[in-house]
């Protein structure tokens, strides 16, 4: 197993034992969303993952389907795409978040960056650095990563209780849109 393998089970198994300097969670019932973890080889990085809603799962699945119809030779064939297309459209698809790690180094001049190749996708830009999340109650939010890992930076300083990171709204690429709109207008 490799080093984010061992890590992503030891806080699977052990997250309340462990040291958590930083965390997010969910406005609505408190569920952890992510947080940095204080382990023997440097800061890591825990991120709950994304779920895809459900509707946008079948309608992804169906697309396959249909893209598929180009490359059908016969009337059967292209028959079964649209048949796979309907039941994908009808089934009941739940899609799973599933929990990710990255280890994150810190450099002295409060900058950070990830250690290595890591399995998180991000959206990112000087000091801006999000990723999507959801939680069990079925809300999405963007997780602000950079807050997380600066914050991570006070609380060695501090070595107190975990500094609480809100999550940032889902839709804020969309309100920042709206806002520079507003603002040139």
């Amino acid at each position: 197993m490799d080093r984010d393998t061992d890590v992503l089970a030891s806080i699977a198994r052990h997250a309340r034992q462990l040291t958590r300097m930083t965390e997010t969670r969910c406005h609505k019932d408190g569920r952890l969303l992510g947080a940095t973890y204080k382990l023997p080889d440097g800061t890591w990085l825990w991120s709950a993952g994304h779920r895809q809603l459900p509707q946008l799962a079948r309608s992804e699945a169906a697309a396959i389907y249909l893209d598929a119809i180009e490359d059908c030779t016969t009337d059967e064939k292209r028959q079964a795409c649209y048949d796979g297309a309907s039941e994908a459209l009808a089934s009941d698809v739940r899609p799973r978040a599933h929990h990710k790690v990255a280890k994150i180094e810190i450099a002295g001049t409060g900058g950070w960056r990830f250690a290595r190749p890591f399995a998180i996708s991000t959206v990112s830009g000087p000091n801006f650095c999000v990723t999507d999340v959801s939680c069990g109650c079925r809300r999405q939010y963007l997780l602000n990563i950079d807050a997380l890992v600066q914050a991570s930076t006070a609380w060695q300083k501090n070595k107190g209780q975990p500094i609480h990171v809100a999550p940032l709204p889902a839709d804020l690429p969309e309100q920042e849109v709206q806002r520079l709109l507003r603002s040139h207008s």
